[in-house]
């Protein structure tokens, strides 16, 4: 038993390697210029190693995309507790989303890759980033919708606009970070979240 779970324990490490490896490769180079054996080389073993955990390029690139969700979830903490309407836990999000990409731009890149590499990613990044940006955007006008409902912000509020706001902008201003990290993406960020909770008021 102990044999098996130390074995568990050290596929996980491996995997995490590769993992980490290939974020920084294909966020540097993009998905074609990356090889797997140049992932391999990174984390220290052989490419029929990489294989062993990951089936074919594409599935690692799936697995990493999966992985910086993850990240960015998990640096946001989206599951905390949170006093006051749920729409203001929605934009607080927003921002906290902004710094996490400013903070990590080799992740960042990684996933507008996916979005804006179009020559280079190939259909799983984009199946990925399509699903990304619609659930975003369904879930925030979903939290605007019930927090209209409940008489916390105004009745009016076009939720399906806003939502799709947020996110173009999110969007936008992070490419425009990654081409020109000079641009203070994150105060730009904050100054619509600003301008969407004074509007949203009642």
């Amino acid at each position: 038993m102990a044999r098996t779970r130390d074995a568990e324990q050290s596929g996980a490490a491996r995997r995490g390697q590769i993992l980490a490896a290939a974020m920084t490769l294909f966020a540097e180079n993009g998905y074609r210029g990356t090889s797997l054996a140049a992932v391999a080389t990174a984390a220290g073993i052989t490419r029929s190693g990489v294989l062993h955990h990951f089936a074919s390029k594409e599935a690692l690139l799936s697995a990493v995309l999966a992985e910086r969700d993850q990240q960015a979830f998990d640096a946001v903490e989206v599951d905390r507790e949170y006093e006051g309407p749920a729409v203001l836990r929605a934009l607080d999000i927003v921002d906290d989303l902004a710094e996490r990409n400013r903070a990590d731009p080799e992740l960042t890149r990684m996933s507008h890759l996916a979005l804006f590499g179009s020559a280079d990613a190939p259909d799983v990044a984009h199946e990925w980033s399509n699903e990304r940006i619609r659930t975003y955007r369904d879930n925030l006008a979903r939290v605007i919708e019930q927090s209209a409902a409940a008489g916390e912000i105004r009745a009016d509020v076009d939720a399906e606009a806003a939502a799709l706001l947020l996110v173009g902008a999110l969007t936008g201003l992070t490419e425009l970070w990654l081409r020109d990290d000079s641009l203070d993406m994150v105060a730009a960020v904050r100054m619509l979240t600003d301008l969407l909770r004074r509007d949203l008021e009642r």
